[in-house]
């Protein structure tokens, strides 16, 4: 019993050393030139009563699907910078009860387009017993964008909303379409007759180039019986550079006039004819009730997360039981037209306030 105590006590006194070492920068935010090079200092500081040597590496990182950061070796990830940095040393004494700098220089290759991501960790080890160790690890994580060569775009992939069984309901759907680093967060409010009666705040979440959000929910309130007032739910959006996006995902009046309407895809079939060398989609759309839609097909670059092709199609009436079928082509490996490579086809429906969104991945060789 008495080594047990020992070893609980050694294993708080070791948890105590953990919180001790921090850094200053724990995110980096850099706008860099193409053929740069740019230097930066992050500082220790050690607040233990003994010195600590750490080891310092760079990895890469990813956000997860629930919006936290996976930590990967370097050269996991395509946005990865991590192969830029070059590190002051590969390891560091902090001395106790102090605080030492550390630095880094970033080089930006010639060719670099849109953001990239890494990080820098100080990682030390602690003594233990033959069989278990015990380590702590800082990061800092570097959030890097070239300068003129970089895009930043949320793309709105669907705005939804509707009442079901005296509540109103909310789903918007976005896109990193950019080439950066990017983030969204916002609100969406229940209001009626002009005076909001509940605000919903949308949490904020980190997206890559080609990542997506879904915020979905259900306002608390209830409205019962015929009410009379206008009821609206509207919604603001802001990106990490401050651009908003605001709009109305439903009134009373669109809401009566999409309640219980069905509207569906059939078919996205996008395809390469290798004869006529073009990109071919053909789309079937369906509905329950007449309904009024506007179509559009966009074509998304995977290499780049870049759109490089959309159609807008005129204003549509659709009946059911017949099915609109819309066709379009482009050619292939013409100058302004699409280059061989991997390419997502997004068929995108507007009718009302219900946006409806669909795709498809094509290869193209």
């Amino acid at each position: 019993m008495k080594k047990l105590f020992l070893a609980i006590l050694f294993m708080c006194g070791l948890a105590g050393a953990l919180t001790t070492i921090s850094i200053d920068r724990p995110s980096i935010f850099l706008e860099t030139e193409r053929g740069s090079a740019v230097t930066h200092r992050i500082n220790l500081t050690n607040r233990n009563s003994t010195d600590l040597k750490l080891l310092v590496y760079a990895n890469d990182w990813v956000y997860t699907a629930k919006g936290g950061k996976e930590f990967l070796e370097t050269g996991g990830s395509r946005f990865s910078c991590a192969d830029w940095l070059t590190l002051e040393a590969e390891s560091i004494v902090v001395p106790a009860n102090s605080t030492t700098p550390f630095s880094f220089t970033l080089r930006t290759p010639e060719n670099a387009e849109g953001g990239h991501q890494a990080v820098i960790f100080f990682e030390t080890d602690l003594p233990g017993t033959a069989n278990i160790r015990y380590g702590a690890r800082v990061g800092s994580l570097i959030y890097q964008k070239t300068r003129k060569y970089t895009e930043d775009f949320l793309d709105t992939l669907s705005l939804k909303a509707a009442k079901r069984s005296g509540v109103y309901t909310y789903d918007i759907n976005l896109r990193n379409s950019g080439n950066a680093w990017n983030s969204a967060h916002g609100f969406v409010a229940l209001v009626i007759d002009g005076e909001p009666l509940e605000e919903v705040e949308l949490f904020t979440r980190g997206l890559l180039p080609g990542d997506t959000v879904r915020y979905n929910g259900t306002f608390g309130r209830r409205i019962t019986g015929d009410r009379s007032e206008r009821v609206e739910v509207l919604y603001m959006l802001e990106d990490a550079n401050g651009a908003l996006q605001t709009g109305q995902l439903l009134s009373s009046d669109s809401a009566q006039a999409v309640a219980g309407a069905k509207l569906w895809v059939e078919k996205l079939e996008p395809a390469h004819d290798k004869i006529k060398n073009t990109l071919q989609i053909s789309c079937d759309i369906a509905v329950a009730e007449v309904r009024t839609i506007k179509p559009s097909i966009s074509i998304y670059d995977t290499a780049t997360n870049q759109r490089v092709k959309i159609v807008e199609f005129n204003a549509k009436q659709v009946k059911p039981g017949k099915v609109e079928t819309l066709n379009v082509s482009w050619p292939i490996g013409l100058p302004g037209s699409i280059p061989a490579g991997e390419y997502i086809c997004v068929l995108t429906i507007q009718s009302g306030a219900e946006t409806l969104m669909e795709e498809k991945i094509i290869r193209i060789n």
